[in-house]
């Protein structure tokens, strides 16, 4: 247990230390409560822990059998006519008791973590300009105010090349330029504070047709946007991503993706019908290398039917053509989208069972090692970052439709687990004809 615990906090530690990099400005530069931001991380753990825990068990059992191994008892074992095979008996059921737990935590604590994640995180966003000020991109979350800025140091809250367009005078804004400036908040963040120095203002005193014109040098001034970034408002979103859904909401929702798939192919096979053309010959008609028979463009356009068989110069061959791109483009993101929820359904089930790979993989190489102590934890990490990475690979290559979700899903599993039988039949000597006693 000690071992675990050990390896599942170090993991988890390492998440952490991602995590704070990403969301601990919020509390620093933006005005975010602690307590918010506190409770983003108390649900970013669940996400966490469901990487974290296999981890563990792989550092449990590099550990625990490389002890083994050191103190000899696995010597003993076979002096006694032990095959060591038989101890990972053990590990190897808590392992698939464990695979258990995670599947049912994967599909009904996960989803539930992720969605309240993705609604406070949109929250806070929401709570713009506090929560988040870009470089390059107008902001305008501001009562009559617009502002860009092209440099931000989220430490010091110094911007600089500004550039605000004040709409309180009137229709015609009033544009105000600086070279530097520092960002602040004050009340909550519910104010912001903008020191702005070396700049100009440009504005047009009265109404536009007088021709009047005003340009203003200053050294410093300082603005006051009032309703920056108002109390945090919390909206459920009804909408769910992949993520944030359980077995039963992807099914249905492939489901109701499988049913627009099959619309648009009914719709295709209605204008290759009415054309009275076969799929390869309406392939034609799309390269233009086909002409549409004239009593299907007479049936199109009544007595305006063009005379003309050239494709090309045929409008309702264009509608055609233009239509079935459509719909085939609309059927390739259609089944993009249903892999990608097959994706996450794959890696609900191929994640937990890293566990039972991962005693496979560190039971026989802790024996192989012959050693217990911290060493075996960094190669246990070394071993899990490559499960990370090929588990990552795998599913960009199943988004861009390269392999198939079962295989992008599966393949970690697959090869840390051919690698574990291999180091299980090297130790214990239990493979094909041999028997284990």
């Amino acid at each position: 247990m000690l071992p675990f615990i050990l390896g599942f906090g170090l993991v988890t530690f390492l998440f952490v230390i991602d995590f704070l990099f990403d969301y601990l400005d919020l509390i620093l530069t933006k005005g975010v409560p602690p307590l918010i931001v506190g409770e983003l991380f108390l649900l970013a753990l669940g996400w966490i822990t469901a990487l974290s825990l296999p981890c563990g068990v792989l550092v449990a059992a590099l550990m625990t059998f490389g002890r083994l191994a050191q103190d000899n008892e696995v010597t003993a074992m076979r002096g006694l006519g032990v095959n060591p095979a038989r101890i990972l008996r053990g590990p190897l059921a808590a392992a698939a008791f464990l695979t258990l737990l995670m599947t049912l935590f994967n599909n009904y604590v996960l989803p539930e973590t992720n969605h309240r994640f993705a609604n406070l995180t949109l929250a806070i966003y929401r709570k713009a300009p506090t929560a988040r000020v870009e470089a390059g991109v107008f902001m305008n979350a501001f009562d009559n105010y617009s502002l860009l800025v092209r440099g931000v140091n989220d430490r010091t809250g110094e911007i600089s090349n500004i550039t605000i367009y004040d709409y309180t005078q009137g229709k015609i804004p009033t544009t105000i330029l600086a070279e530097r400036g520092r960002l602040s908040y004050i009340e909550e963040g519910a104010t912001l504070r903008l020191d702005l120095e070396d700049g100009e203002i440009h504005e047009v005193p009265g109404d536009a047709w007088e021709g009047k014109y005003r340009r203003l040098r200053f050294d410093h001034q300082t603005l006051w946007l009032h309703n920056a970034g108002a109390a945090l408002k919390r909206t459920d979103r009804d909408s769910r991503g992949e993520r944030e859904m359980n077995l039963s909401m992807m099914n249905a929702s492939i489901d109701r993706l499988q049913t627009q798939i099959r619309t648009r192919e009914e719709r295709i096979e209605k204008r290759i019908a009415e054309a009275e053309l076969t799929a390869d010959e309406l392939t034609e008609v799309e390269q233009g290398r086909r002409s549409i028979p004239g009593g299907f463009l007479g049936g199109l356009f009544g007595d305006n039917a063009p005379d003309t068989t050239d494709v090309a110069a045929s409008p309702s061959v264009a509608r055609i053509r233009e239509a079935v791109h459509i719909d085939r483009t609309e059927i390739e993101n259609l089944d993009r989208r249903i892999d990608n929820f097959r994706v996450e359904i794959h890696k609900k089930f191929s994640i937990p069972f890293a566990c039972v790979v991962f005693v496979m993989l560190g039971g026989p190489l802790g024996i192989r090692m012959r050693r217990g102590g911290f060493a075996n934890m960094a190669v246990a990490v070394g071993f899990f970052m490559v499960y990370y990475l090929l588990l990552i690979g795998g599913e960009q290559l199943a988004d861009r439709r390269i392999v198939s979700p079962i295989l992008a899903m599966w393949l970690p599993n697959m090869i840390l687990g051919a690698v574990g039988i291999y180091f299980t039949v090297s130790v214990t000597g239990v493979g094909p004809g041999r028997g284990m006693r």
